[in-house]
């Protein structure tokens, strides 16, 4: 496992995201887009595997239905950010076979196998969720969710890693735009990557705390 600098109660966050070349990182429906090349699948696989959590927004399961299981981390958790806890036993983070934890506002409690679910507050406090999940020993958090988690992790400056794969690709039709902010921010790129398939960009999180509308 990769060694993270210590962050105070909070675990090390790295946000990843993928967009087309026209600035999309979903379609219209707000359903996947298959942006990233085989080459950055196994960049995120790598990724996935070195969490002790990943990290998606309850619209995401909702319209992706993804497993969310690190291949080579059996101890790696699911996080669901469900305020309302709106997910149903069919959706495929529900299904037991990795431990999911809920955070949530409703309720603090274990319910089926490796379900647990963890009242973060109402309304839904982020930075508490963070604080609660870093209690657990979770100390590394992949987030892998759309536009609005992203936001809502940016703007609160809980961000220490981002990466954006551009794809070689281009949405015709439009889709869900990648996060963005009501003025120009300069300098943002740390490091970037041609890979197959795309590029990588290395991104300074810290640039966008507070910026996003």
């Amino acid at each position: 496992m990769k060694e993270y600098k210590e962050t105070l109660n909070r675990p090390h966050i790295i946000l990843n995201m993928a967009q087309s070349i026209n600035g999309y990182i979903s379609k219209i429906s707000g359903e996947r887009a298959y942006i990233s090349s085989e080459e950055d699948n196994i960049r995120v696989q790598t990724l996935r595997n070195n969490s002790d959590g990943i990290l998606v927004g309850y619209r995401t399961v909702i319209k992706d239905n993804p497993s969310l299981i690190a291949p080579n981390n059996k101890n790696s958790i699911r996080l669901i950010i469900d305020p309302r806890c709106s997910l149903t036993p069919n959706y495929r983070v529900m299904d037991g076979k990795r431990k999911t934890i809920i955070l949530n506002s409703e309720k603090s409690e274990k319910c089926e196998e490796n379900i647990e679910y963890v009242n973060c507050g109402k309304p839904f406090n982020l930075e508490k969720s963070l604080e609660l999940i870093y209690e657990k020993g979770i100390r590394s958090v992949l987030v892998e969710g759309g536009r609005v988690t992203a936001e809502a992790f940016l703007q609160r400056g809980f961000v220490d890693e981002m990466y954006m794969f551009i794809g070689d690709l281009f949405l015709e039709d439009g889709g869900i735009l990648s996060p963005t902010t009501d003025r120009e921010i300069r300098n943002v790129i740390l490091d970037v990557r041609i890979m197959k398939g795309g590029l990588l960009l290395k991104i300074d999180p810290s640039k966008f705390k507070r910026e996003w509308k």
